[in-house]
């Protein structure tokens, strides 16, 4: 399911919940309309009756009156455009289950999909390609490489095996340590690469593993300028955690995290 589905998904249930809200406001409601007189600076509610007809003030002690009424009449309103909302969304999801356009790629033969650039892909199709690539990863220091993930990769800390742990977890592709050309011919070694298939973006995690040491700070920190020079930042596409020695990396927190981020 990509994000357009999750969010149609997540419209739904609001409206939903509207729909509900809505018929309980009506159904709660005394009979009749409000009438409301804002001739004077306070505005002044009548309770307006049809059988028989009659015209009453709604004094201030029995104000629950005019809220109830207020609150039909705008339930009334709100009622036809939450259902017409919701059978379009219904519609539409039951059209992407049958006939979705990203689904073209992955029902062509294998001898036409070796010579076909894709242009639209689903998500399994995308992340299997994806997971396909080769990639440049960073030389520096592979003695370091120390502690084994669940897919079977070396990293270099605890922390990031945990990391790593977690995209596996939730099938998330990821890359360690992957080649990244900036301008002026800049490479550098995001800690993650990752694809995000539900919003069809490339991200990158830099897990700071070292916050109590100056030096260490100082070195990620010219990292950081130059990944905002090339358009990368958190609340974009750059997920940042950290730890030092007397605040440990809290992984329970972080799969949290990656639930919303993702869209899990």
């Amino acid at each position: 399911m990509d994000s357009i589905e999750r969010e149609l998904m997540q419209r739904r249930q609001t409206l939903e919940k509207a729909i509900e809200m809505a018929q309980k406001a009506i159904e709660a409601a005394p009979e009749g309309t409000l009438q409301v007189d804002g001739s004077k600076s306070i505005p002044r509610y009548f309770h307006i009756k049809k059988d028989p007809p009659s015209k009453e003030y709604i004094t201030k002690k029995n104000s629950i009156i005019a809220e109830l009424l207020a609150n039909k009449e705008y339930a009334d309103k709100l009622l036809p455009k939450a259902k017409k909302e919701l059978d379009e969304i219904d519609r539409y999801l039951e059209f992407l289950d049958h006939d979705r356009a990203d689904s073209v790629y992955a029902k062509l033969k294998s001898g036409r999909k070796s010579i076909v650039s894709p242009i639209l892909l689903d998500e399994e199709t995308s992340r299997q390609l994806w997971n396909a690539q080769r990639y440049e990863q960073s030389l520096k220091y592979p003695e370091h490489l120390k502690f084994s993930t669940r897919r079977g990769d070396l990293v270099r800390s605890k922390s990031e095996a945990l990391i790593a742990n977690i995209y596996f977890e939730f099938g998330i592709p990821y890359r360690y340590e992957c080649a990244l050309t900036l301008k002026d011919n800049v490479v550098c070694y995001p800690d993650f690469t990752l694809l995000d298939t539900a919003h069809r973006r490339i991200m990158y995690h830099e897990h700071l593993g070292r916050l109590d040491n100056p030096d260490y700070l100082a070195e990620q920190m010219w990292k950081y300028r130059m990944y905002q020079k090339n358009g990368i930042y958190t609340g974009k596409n750059l997920i940042i955690t950290g730890e030092t020695n007397d605040h440990p990396f809290d992984s329970e927190l972080f799969r949290s995290n990656v639930r919303e981020i993702f869209l899990i």
